[in-house]
């Protein structure tokens, strides 16, 4: 069990409300960038006047311009993506609660997706009964949330060596977010009788799940980061 516990010292992991759809697009720009094409970002820029205003409004004078742009990858990914309120703040998902019992999971590595991952299991009695198609989307899902932005799925770690620590590890879209939480909803996973803590993976699903559920009442996608 000691094994299993996380130290003080563990990232607190976060699901925040994000456009998917536009981070998707991003990452390829900017892997073009990352290529020596730095007019992918200009015509990039040119389709989202919003984006752009955005951007001003955090003190980029000429955003359309990349190589002014002082900001490490990470960064410009999250401030460009993140949905926001009205008064221009980051959109909250879920009470403080769930957020915080979801982001300080007590894990090796802090982060509840990956003790998620490595414990879950199909249900034999569903998936060999025609849900086993459920059971690999809600492993593809939970990967693509876990690993999206990663080295292992984009051939690089430049989202996750933000300034001040911020890693970005994965995202799903608006139409991701609903498919999960129905799946999730399903009886097509178990946990593993090895589960090193007591009621762990159910407690993951549950504050997932509340925070999916969150996503789906704003009509958001999300982003899996953490920080610290």
């Amino acid at each position: 069990m000691d094994s299993g516990v996380a130290h003080s010292t563990s990232p607190f992991h976060t699901l925040d409300a994000f456009d998917g759809t536009r981070l998707a697009t991003m990452m390829d720009v900017m892997d073009e960038i990352a290529a020596g094409n730095v007019e992918a970002w200009s015509a990039f820029l040119h389709q989202q006047p919003t984006l752009v205003k955005r951007l001003q409004e955090q003190g980029l004078t000429t955003p359309e311009e990349y190589s002014t742009i002082a900001w490490d990858d990470a960064m410009v990914l999250f401030t460009s993506c993140v949905e926001v309120t009205s008064e221009g703040r980051p959109l909250p998902l879920g009470d403080a609660l769930t957020r915080e019992r979801f982001g300080r999971f007590p894990s090796q590595d802090g982060s509840p997706l990956n003790y998620f991952l490595e414990f879950i299991r199909p249900n034999l009695s569903v998936t060999e009964n025609d849900g086993q198609s459920i059971y690999d989307t809600i492993i593809a899902s939970i990967r693509q949330l876990t690993l999206g932005c990663t080295e292992a799925y984009r051939g690089h770690d430049r989202y996750v060596n933000g300034f001040g620590g911020m890693r970005i590890h994965g995202y799903l879209s608006f139409d991701q977010v609903q498919e999960l939480r129905r799946n999730l909803a399903s009886r097509a996973y178990t946990v593993s009788q090895d589960e090193p803590i007591d009621g762990g993976l159910a407690d993951v699903a549950k504050h997932l799940t509340s925070l999916l559920k969150a996503a789906e009442r704003r009509r958001v996608g999300i982003v899996y980061r953490s920080h610290g």
